[in-house]
């Protein structure tokens, strides 16, 4: 489906209006918060648009109300009246187009991976597929449209760290036809139709990689709490993967609702639920917190240079006054919405012993805030590269 196609649909599905969801070219306010960068196009979905959308999750932490520096979220202030303070259903739900052509693990009506079964706590079923590629739309207007930060004019050999649906890797590979793409995932669930420069491996991240020097790029995108267990192991093995001059990116999620404004009451359940999803992974050995400094010292230490930090925010919810970081925010919320069970299903049975019911009674209340348009809560992301040192003559 074209980008314009998907737009329309969307905008209808959700009923908004053409102008609410448009192309995200609009260079005024946003460039300042995620600058464009030429080649790309204003949607960048190419023909890789299904009827879902993003590219993974969260972060969570101690700090529940904590805030990024250095970027202005500001809230539009006819966003929330007083007689309308939240979203219609109608506006907020999503059906999976897409049928399931593999046999996983199954829980509670929801599917998983069977290569390293276990290791993954998100399920790979066509609803969690579906908030992935509606993150990954969220994400991409962001960091207004660009596929990475690292300094590279075309990179000719491209890895994509827990590759998910697929969606960045087939974008790099349409916007960087002469380079060749490679994504990684411990499910086999991208689409078979893809680019002649590209293609998909099922693998685990955490073991040691057998690719050689051959990357100008290692790229990741929201795998913070979700995969990764060892930072320092994949800098370990993205350098030895790199050739010399190429460039590591992670683009994270700091799993934690923060708010800038004191919207967010202290005793939210949001807060909650975040809270006992960081203690519930932290049993299965990952962390949801990004550490933006210390995943940069790792880097170092690993021996990459020039590593640098690049702070944004991803509103959840239609209330900021950017229109890119308000069409952000409505896909971030929907994603929210309808990924909150299948993020939530193995963390909180297996690692915190509640019941399913147990758990949806704070789903309920969760979603009953998230579509509070009175409070202004947002994903802190995280964009942290390095380069590995260039030859020297």
């Amino acid at each position: 489906m074209a980008d314009g196609g998907w737009e329309s649909q969307f905008g209808s599905h959700f009923g908004l209006n053409k102008e609410y969801v448009g192309s995200s070219s609009q260079a005024a306010g946003a460039q300042s918060l995620a600058p464009s960068i030429g080649g790309d196009s204003a949607v960048s979905t190419g023909n890789h648009s299904r009827s879902s959308f993003g590219e993974g999750p969260f972060g969570l932490s101690q700090q529940t109300t904590g805030s990024v520096p250095d970027q202005d979220l500001e809230p539009d202030s006819d966003a929330a009246s007083d007689a309308d303070s939240g979203y219609s259903e109608a506006a907020l739900s999503t059906a999976s187009l897409r049928s399931s052509i593999f046999d996983y693990e199954e829980e509670y009506g929801r599917s998983y991976h069977a290569f390293r079964a276990g290791k993954y706590m998100l399920p790979n079923d066509e609803g969690e597929q579906e908030r992935m590629d509606i993150h990954y739309h969220s994400l991409r207007l962001v960091l207004g449209n660009r596929h990475f930060f690292a300094p590279l004019e075309y990179p000719m050999s491209v890895i994509d760290i827990g590759t998910g649906t697929g969606i960045w890797a087939m974008d790099v590979a349409d916007d960087y036809p002469n380079s060749q793409v490679i994504g990684i995932d411990l499910s086999p669930i991208q689409p078979t139709a893809v680019p002649p420069n590209l293609e998909f491996q099922v693998m685990d991240a955490d073991e040691p990689w057998d690719f050689g020097q051959r990357f100008d790029l290692v790229h990741t995108r929201l795998m913070n709490g979700f995969s990764i267990k060892s930072w320092p192991f994949f800098y370990e093995q993205a350098y030895e993967a790199l050739q010399p001059g190429g460039w590591v990116e992670n683009q994270e999620f700091d799993l934690t609702f923060a708010c800038d404004d004191g919207t967010l009451p202290p005793d939210a359940a949001c807060s909650r639920w975040v809270d006992l999803w960081n203690i519930g992974i932290e049993k299965f050995g990952l962390v949801g917190r990004c550490l933006p400094e210390k995943m940069a010292d790792q880097m170092r230490n690993a021996g990459f240079i020039n590593v640098q930090i690049v702070p944004r925010k991803m509103a959840i919810g239609t209330w900021p006054r950017d229109p890119d970081l308000r069409q952000s925010g409505l896909f971030a919320l929907v994603g929210m919405l309808e990924g909150l069970s299948g993020l939530s299903q193995r963390v909180f049975t297996k690692a915190l012993g509640w019941s399913v019911e147990e758990m949806e009674l704070l789903l309920m209340d969760v979603r009953r805030e998230l579509k509070n348009r009175r409070i202004h809560t947002y994903f802190p992301i995280y964009v942290v590269y390095g380069q590995k040192p260039p030859l020297t003559r």
